[in-house]
């Protein structure tokens, strides 16, 4: 496969634009274009495909936390509409805390405030074509999906460390407590700390803060998800910062 794959981040101002390499495996940024109408922002696409020779776009899809499409999804689709009827063959992908990470490796990178302004939709680009990428391989099917499959987990579920590190960033839990209480929490990474497993989440109402919950098994072989103490939860925290820090850099 040699053709690139543009990507957008299409807001109500602006349009983040990022790019791939031609064989698929880095996303950088491009630009943010100012929007002015339909007819105008699409001739700008078109002319970034006519620049990188493509004609594959991946678009964001602002889902809700819970993985709904609401009206800014709505939106998307409709000027993505538009890029197919000029040609473009666009296919959608979850874009929950792409922002945020935009945004944090920005303020890592320390950029000032008025500097992440001008180009945190360019990196929001970006950080959606690199999970795109990272999703999907060389599997340029181009097909209608998004990657915001749920996983479950009950306090007696056998889940293996195989499916854990699968999980992709954005991802949902239900995790069910022992009263059968279900809450919904964002997978955000999956971490090892002195041969221990442990879960980074967020929850979606409280402003993507991440905690964490260490992975063990009882005498039955079944998962048990227990929170770490404090002191070991700020040594979580400093172990998935560098984390991310590394992959920033790399």
């Amino acid at each position: 496969m040699n053709e690139r794959i543009l990507c957008l981040d299409i807001g109500d101002a602006r349009i983040g634009v990022a790019v791939s390499d031609p064989a698929g495996i880095i996303a950088s940024p491009v630009d943010v274009i100012h929007r002015v109408g339909w007819g105008p922002d699409t001739k700008k696409i078109l002319a970034y495909c006519n620049q990188y020779q493509t004609n594959r776009i991946v678009s964001g899809l602002p889902l809700n936390m819970d993985g709904t499409e609401g009206f800014q999804a709505e939106k998307v689709r409709a000027f993505c509409a538009q890029l197919e009827k000029a040609g473009l063959q666009v296919c959608f992908q979850d874009e929950r805390l792409s922002t945020v990470t935009a945004e944090d490796a920005l303020i890592e990178g320390g950029v000032s405030r008025n500097g992440r302004r001008q180009v945190v939709d360019k990196i929001a680009a970006s950080v959606i074509l690199q999970q795109w990428l990272d999703e999907n391989g060389n599997k340029y099917n181009m097909e209608d999906k998004t990657m915001s499959d749920e996983f479950n987990t009950t306090p007696g579920d056998n889940n293996s460390e195989e499916e854990l590190n699968a999980l992709s960033e954005g991802d949902l839990i239900e995790m069910i407590d022992d009263d059968g209480e279900t809450t919904t929490f964002i997978f955000v990474d999956a971490l090892e700390y002195e041969e221990k497993l442990y879960l980074a989440l967020a929850d979606p109402e409280e402003d993507d803060a991440v905690f964490f919950l260490q992975v063990d098994q009882d005498e039955e072989g079944n998962d048990v998800y227990t929170a770490p103490d404090e002191k070991l939860e700020d040594t979580l925290f400093e172990v998935f910062t560098q984390n991310r820090n590394n992959e920033t850099d790399q």
